[in-house]
């Protein structure tokens, strides 16, 4: 029993030498931010701080976030709009007034006419149908003239005709990416949002509209985060969910936390999160080196419902085994243990 402590202390000061940091997807080599080239470590720095900086420039949008889109519209560009099924009309007779009437489009998209029959109405424009209707009664009137009034358009397009007909600027509505990630919006309905940045949405709402209408451009700004949390455990004064409503960087929520305890191994943070794609990574961060060495290419803005564990120093692991061993296991309280150089050491009862 003379020499087991001082064995595992030796063992453990000889293990006291910090781990490489690296990066790792399920099923991957690691990848060590020591083999990194100089601008590799730099681009890596960059992230880091724009990430704060930028804020939501550089996030990932997430389920239950609410975007609030600004829509421009350019009347001189947008496409006529297109009847579809549930939108009300009036039809106006220049030469009857009393074939005036209200109707509305059909789920088979016709409409009826007075003393005519039917007449399709889905998929042309007010013009088209018009000039159609006004076709049927070239034989009661030598040139009938029909205007068609639309009073109410069909749902989801409302919304975006009310912004489209008022060509007013800056115009919004705001969606919740459902636990799906997708976004509903007017005339852009299923939009896969979680993932993207706003300039990604951006984006992809600007071709989704292009496509369906024309004229319109939107920008994106994000309004609410999601109840993202981020869990910090191990060797810190306040182990806990900590609410990130914002970006923080995984050394930021580690000094949320209340800091590190004296046993805590700073030099081996280790985190779980996941890819934009949904995978799992792990990441061994070095904060020492971050604070000392203001390496922070090692640091990170951490993803949402990541999982930060503060693992113990080595010297506290050690103490801990022998503790458990000989107090707990050989129940050695109160026993005297002498060393080699005549020295004693009394476990406290």
């Amino acid at each position: 029993m003379r020499c087991l402590l001082p064995g595992l202390l030796a063992v453990g000061l000889a293990a006291c030498e910090s781990p490489r940091g690296f990066d790792r997807g399920l099923g991957e080599e690691p990848v060590y931010f020591d083999d990194a080239t100089p601008e590799q470590r730099d681009a890596a720095a960059r992230l880091a701080g724009e990430g704060l900086v930028r804020g939501t420039g550089t996030y990932r949008l997430q389920p239950g976030d609410r975007v609030e889109v600004f829509y421009h519209a350019d009347n001189q560009r947008l496409r006529p709009y297109r009847l579809g099924i549930g939108d009300a009309l009036d039809l106006d007779f220049d030469f009857n007034r009393d074939l005036h009437g209200q109707m509305v489009v059909r789920p088979d998209g016709m409409i009826p006419l007075p003393c005519k029959g039917e007449v399709r109405a889905i998929s042309l424009t007010p013009a088209e149908l018009s000039a159609g209707v006004a076709r049927r009664y070239t034989d009661v009137a030598r040139t009938p003239v029909v205007t068609v009034i639309m009073r109410r358009f069909t749902m989801p397009t409302e919304d975006l005709a009310d912004v489209v007909r008022s060509g007013a600027e800056g115009r919004a509505r705001t969606a919740l990416a459902r636990p799906d990630g997708v976004l509903d919006l007017p005339r852009a309905q299923g939009v896969p949002a979680a993932g993207m940045t706003l300039t990604e949405l951006t984006g992809a709402l600007n071709a989704r509209y292009a496509r369906e209408v024309g004229g319109v451009s939107v920008t994106a700004r994000l309004t609410q985060i999601g109840a993202n949390q981020i869990f910090v455990f191990g060797e810190v004064r306040q182990a806990r969910a900590i609410p990130a409503p914002t970006p923080r960087t995984l050394l930021q929520l580690v000094a949320a936390a209340g800091g590190p305890m004296p046993t805590g191994a700073m030099d081996q943070v280790r985190m779980l999160y996941f890819d934009p794609a949904g995978r799992p990574r792990v990441r061994l961060v070095n904060l020492d080196r971050v604070m000392r060495d203001l390496a922070v290419e090692k640091d990170m803005v951490v993803p949402p419902y990541a999982t930060v564990w503060v693992p113990p120093t080595q010297v506290a692991r050690v103490g801990r085994f022998v503790d458990q061993v000989i107090r707990q296991i050989f129940l050695f309280n109160g026993t005297s243990i002498s060393f080699n150089d005549g020295n004693s050491f009394r476990f406290p009862n």
